[in-house]
C-alpha cells in the first residue's frame, strides 16, 4: 500500500506541473492564435482590415513593424506636451494627396478617391475659420504628386495621371491667382511620381520618386525657370517626405524602396548643391508627410507598412539630433502636412494600408517660434 500511494502521489505531482507550465505559457503570451510570435503588432498602427487601432500607442518612439533604428537614432528629451486636435474634415475624402501652406491657408491638391480614380479636386482649408472651400480644379486628375508654395504661387509637380499606376508624368503646373486657373510650368527633367519637394527660400528642391522604369534618387532644383540635377539621395526611394527651413536647407525624410516592406528611416539634407546623409529617424516608414518646425526641425508624420498605419511624428534637427512630437490621434498614410502660424496641420490620408481614404484633419500647436 505505501508503494502504491507513493506512485499515485508522483503521478499527481507530474500532472500538476504540466498544468502549471501550460498556464504560464498562456499568461505570458507565448502562444499565438495566428502563429506569428515573431511579428509583434506595431504600436500606433491600425488593423489592415478594419482601420481600428490594433495596439495602444505609447511613447511614439520605439520603431514599429519589426523595424530597428538603422543609425541608432534616439529621441532626446520628453515629447512636446499637448495632443493633436481634430478640425473640420475635408469635404472630399482622399489619400495620396499633395499639400502646402499658402496665403495663410492649407491647400490640398489631387489624390486618390475611394473608387481608385485620380481626383481633380483642390480643397482649401482656412485655419482661422476652421472651414473648407474649393480652389481651381486641376485640368486632369492626379495622385502621388508634390506641392510647394513659393509665397507668390503654388507649384504642383509630377505624380500619376488618372487612376492606377500606368506611368508617372513630368508635368508641372503653377497657380499664381487663387481665383484663376492652373498653367503649365517647366516640366521635370524626367517623369516622377511619389517624390517629395520643398521651397528652400529661393528655389524648389525635388527629390526621389518613381521614374518610368525604376526608382529615382535624383535631387533636382528649379531656379531661373529651368531644372538642374545637383546630386542624389542614397538610397534612391519613393513615398518620402520633405521639409525646409526656408533659409536654404531642405530635408528628405523616410520613404521606401519598392513595396511596403521596404520602408526606410534615412534622412538626407540638401544645402546649396551638396546632398548628404544626415542620420536616421527611429521609425522606418513610407507614405509619409513632412513639415518644418523652428524648434524641432524637419518632422515626419504618418506612414504605412503591411500590418497597419503609423501615428508617430518624429523630427530631426540640422545637427542630427532627434526629437518626437505627440502621436497623431488617427494614424494614416498618403496624407499631407503644413504649418500655418505656429500650428501644424496633418490632413486626409488612408487609415489602412493601400487604397483607403479619409477627410481627417488634425492640428498641433508647435509654439510661438514656429
Amino acid at each position: 500500500m505505501p508503494a502504491r500511494r507513493s506512485t499515485a502521489t508522483l503521478v499527481l505531482l507530474v500532472a500538476a506541473g504540466a498544468v502549471l507550465v501550460i498556464l504560464v505559457v498562456l499568461l505570458s503570451g507565448g502562444a499565438s492564435p495566428r502563429g506569428d510570435r515573431g511579428s509583434p503588432t506595431p504600436r500606433g498602427a491600425t488593423d489592415a482590415a478594419t482601420g481600428t487601432p490594433t495596439a495602444e500607442p505609447t511613447d511614439g518612439v520605439t520603431p514599429t513593424g519589426g523595424a530597428t533604428p538603422t543609425g541608432g537614432a534616439t529621441p532626446t528629451g520628453p515629447p512636446l506636451s499637448g495632443s493633436w486636435e481634430e478640425r473640420a474634415p475635408a469635404p472630399v475624402p482622399l489619400t495620396e494627396v499633395a499639400a502646402a501652406a499658402h496665403g495663410g491657408r492649407v491647400w490640398v491638391v489631387g489624390g486618390f478617391a475611394a473608387d481608385g480614380s485620380a481626383s481633380r479636386a483642390v480643397q482649401v482649408y482656412d485655419p482661422a475659420a476652421d472651414r473648407w472651400s474649393e480652389g481651381p480644379a486641376l485640368p486632369d486628375g492626379v495622385h502621388h504628386a508634390a506641392l510647394v508654395s513659393t509665397g507668390a504661387e503654388l507649384i504642383l509637380l509630377g505624380g500619376y495621371r488618372g487612376g492606377g499606376f500606368g506611368g508617372p508624368v513630368a508635368t508641372v503646373l503653377r497657380l499664381g491667382d487663387p481665383n484663376g486657373g492652373w498653367s503649365p510650368g517647366p516640366d521635370l527633367p524626367g517623369a516622377r511620381a511619389a517624390g517629395a519637394a520643398a521651397w528652400d527660400g529661393t528655389r524648389v528642391v525635388y527629390g526621389g520618386g518613381v521614374g518610368p522604369d525604376e526608382l529615382s534618387g535624383d535631387v533636382l532644383v528649379l531656379e531661373g525657370g529651368s531644372w538642374r540635377r545637383i546630386g542624389a539621395l542614397d538610397p534612391a526611394r519613393e513615398h518620402l517626405g520633405a521639409a525646409s527651413d526656408g533659409a536654404g536647407t531642405t530635408f528628405f525624410l523616410g520613404g521606401r524602396r519598392g513595396g511596403l516592406s521596404g520602408n526606410l528611416a534615412a534622412v538626407d539634407v540638401v544645402v546649396a548643391d551638396a546632398v548628404r546623409h544626415l542620420g536616421d529617424l527611429p521609425t522606418r516608414r513610407g507614405g509619409v508627410a513632412g513639415f518644418w518646425s523652428a524648434v524641432h526641425g524637419a518632422c515626419l508624420a504618418g506612414g504605412e507598412e503591411p500590418g497597419g498605419t503609423f501615428g508617430q511624428v518624429e523630427c530631426i534637427r540640422a545637427d542630427g539630433s532627434v526629437s518626437r512630437l505627440p502621436d497623431l490621434g488617427r494614424p494614416r498614410h498618403g496624407l499631407g502636412a503644413a504649418v500655418v502660424e505656429g500650428v501644424a496641420y496633418v490632413l486626409l490620408g488612408g487609415t489602412r494600408p493601400g487604397l483607403s481614404v479619409s477627410g481627417t484633419v488634425e492640428a498641433l500647436v508647435l509654439g510661438l517660434t514656429d
